[in-house]
């Protein structure tokens, strides 16, 4: 019995750094995929209610710059083209410019449904 619950263990712990390493290769996949057309993280999120609420409470330059790079990677993709790697890799994909205010918008429809 100990010798199955000692083999559970090592395969558990085996499963978790595999998934770590797979995690890890991963985002770094698609942060190169999204550094291909400029691109962050947050710009790439699926629209749900919460979403366009925050986006809704951007500040304008925050918006602007939003727009923009969505559209000059909508341009790049139908030309079959990518940023120059000397701009691609001169930030983050990964900064978050809306996660403030996406947790003040949770935050707030967490409060109005325990009232």
């Amino acid at each position: 019995r100990q010798q199955l619950v000692d083999c559970a263990a090592m395969l558990k712990a085996l499963t978790e750094k595999f998934m770590q390493r797979v995690a890890r290769n991963y985002r770094a996949e698609v942060g190169r995929e999204l550094s291909r057309y400029g691109l962050l993280y947050e710009d790439a999120i699926v629209e749900t209610e919460e979403v366009k609420l925050a986006l809704k409470r951007l500040p304008e330059p925050l918006l602007v710059a939003r727009e923009q790079r969505l559209k000059r990677a909508m341009m790049l993709s139908a030309a079959h083209k990518e940023l120059p790697i000397e701009i691609a890799s001169a930030y983050d994909p990964y900064e978050s410019y809306l996660a403030p205010f996406l947790e003040e918008v949770k935050q707030e429809k967490k409060e109005y449904y325990l009232k």
